[in-house]
């Protein structure tokens, strides 16, 4: 199995995730996944009845894509963004710290671990900072 590096790891998390997430395209977004994405999400930035309180739990990119086709249009009305700062890897997996920031530059931060397939993310969990 191929190794990662840093550099590989944010460019899936923040170019192809994030910035797609961001941009409200849920289909780009999910092509930083693996086909078989173990997909688990503790909300961070708490919005439209969405709380710290309830862990999404989903597997596979189709149900991925599909929560997050709805979701990102929520994320476009709260006008929140994701940055990540740090990402530290073996190779095989990896964590990753960063920050939800508002309209109102209000910085809510999260931590993740990835586990890379196929140069995809076949595993993540998020929760908040």
């Amino acid at each position: 199995m191929p190794k990662v590096n840093e550099d590989y790891i944010f460019y899936l998390l923040q170019t192809i995730y994030f910035d797609n997430i961001d941009n409200a395209n849920a289909s780009d977004a999910v092509e930083a996944m693996h086909d078989s994405v173990e997909w688990i999400h503790t909300q961070v930035w708490e919005h439209d009845g969405h709380s710290s309180d309830y862990v999404d739990n989903l597997n596979g990119r189709k149900a991925v894509k599909e929560f997050l086709t709805e979701r990102v249009k929520e994320m476009q009305i709260e006008g929140i963004k994701h940055k990540v700062n740090k990402v530290l890897t073996n190779g095989i997996s990896g964590s990753f710290q960063a920050d939800v920031i508002g309209k109102d530059g209000v910085k809510k931060p999260f931590f993740g671990w990835v586990e890379i397939e196929d140069q995809k993310i076949i595993s993540y969990r998020v929760l908040p900072g």
